[in-house]
């Protein structure tokens, strides 16, 4: 009997080495097709956002894999952007990825398919790519309504010296559409008979309430009807300069700065710049409620040397500098570091 049971242990084992072996040639010899591929958009980012799971993947297996990304505008035949996303994968696992669009994507119809393939050093070479998966449609003008022309994006806020693509969308192809930046007419390259697009370069900051772009339609001399965006240029967020801090009662420090220019625009599309002070030796931070100073609480621990980061912070970009501070020097700051921040 205990000669059979060991047999039967023995055999047990044996498949099951088997079965992991078919399991790793399975995925060695079958390419692993990305499936249930989803295409999601967000239009305040201009980006698609993709999920998709990988078929044939062994059970409880980790597998290195990478996977070939193709996108398309207007048809599928107009690839217009080709990248690969490399990542390791989990049996059951839904895999995600974005992409963002320099182009509105209002604008156009975009179409999305990917392939895969192993690379993990658990499989020799060759291994082979999949097929690719079926295009995946997305349209978001749809959803725009049913208004003669439309100009995308809506509320845009960059940096001023950014480059900005807009476009215009007329669903008369009869109609004459011509489009101005701040009164001075603009032109473009037409991407189909409905839509045009403009690639405004290195945008200036005009006015905080934002610069003024529109669009007229028209047949001879009759207006079809008009419709305009309203593009926000935020001025560059500067690196605090000036950077100190200073006490005269050894209980509060006192640190000032220069904030420069002020990047806040109008109607609450972006608040002026936010400060924060952060020690790295007591992993404390405080937001300050001024542009130019702030004041620190000194401990009553034996801390003596006090290691400040300044974070300015709008939607945009993120700048630090960096000073340190000993107490027994009273006054004194020496600057260390200063980090640019995007």
């Amino acid at each position: 009997m205990a000669l059979f049971a060991i047999f039967q242990t023995t055999f047990f084992l044996t498949l099951l080495s088997l079965r992991t072996y078919q399991s790793e040639v399975l995925a060695e010899r079958l390419p692993l097709t990305p499936v249930s591929l989803k295409v999601s958009t967000n239009s305040t980012r201009q980006s698609l956002h993709l999920q998709w799971t990988v078929h044939n993947l062994p059970y409880h297996q980790e597998l290195k894999m990478v996977f070939q990304i193709q996108i398309s505008r207007i048809e599928t035949s107009n690839v217009i952007w080709v990248g690969n996303y490399s990542t390791t994968v989990k049996w059951n696992q839904v895999l995600h990825w974005s992409w963002e669009s320099e182009l509105p994507l209002e604008c156009a119809t975009h179409f999305v398919r990917i392939k895969s393939v192993v690379d993990d050093a658990k499989f020799p070479e060759p291994n082979f790519w999949s097929n690719w998966s079926s295009w995946e449609e997305v349209s978001v003008q749809d959803s725009t309504g049913q208004d003669i022309l439309f100009v995308f994006p809506k509320d845009k806020l960059v940096e001023e010296g950014t480059n900005v693509t807009i476009c215009y969308v007329s669903r008369n192809i009869q109609n004459n559409v011509s489009c101005y930046l701040e009164g001075k007419q603009i032109h473009g390259e037409q991407l189909d008979p409905h839509v045009t697009a403009f690639n405004l370069n290195s945008v200036p900051f005009i006015r905080n309430k934002g610069t003024n772009i529109y669009c007229e339609a028209s047949q001879g001399n009759v207006s079809e009807g008009m419709k305009g965006i309203v593009l926000f240029v935020s001025k560059v967020l500067e690196e605090p300069k000036d950077f100190s801090c200073e006490t005269e009662d050894f209980k509060t420090l006192h640190c000032t700065w220069d904030p420069g220019t002020d990047t806040a625009l109008g109607w609450s599309k972006q608040p002026s710049q936010s400060y924060t002070l952060f020690e790295s030796f007591s992993g404390e931070k405080k937001l300050c409620t001024h542009k130019n100073w702030c004041n620190w609480q000194i401990t009553q621990d034996s801390q003596e040397t006090y290691n400040f980061t300044l974070i300015a912070e709008n939607y945009l970009r993120k700048r630090s500098v960096n000073i340190l501070f000993n107490l027994t020097h009273r006054g004194e700051t020496r600057v260390v570091t200063a980090h640019r921040g995007h």
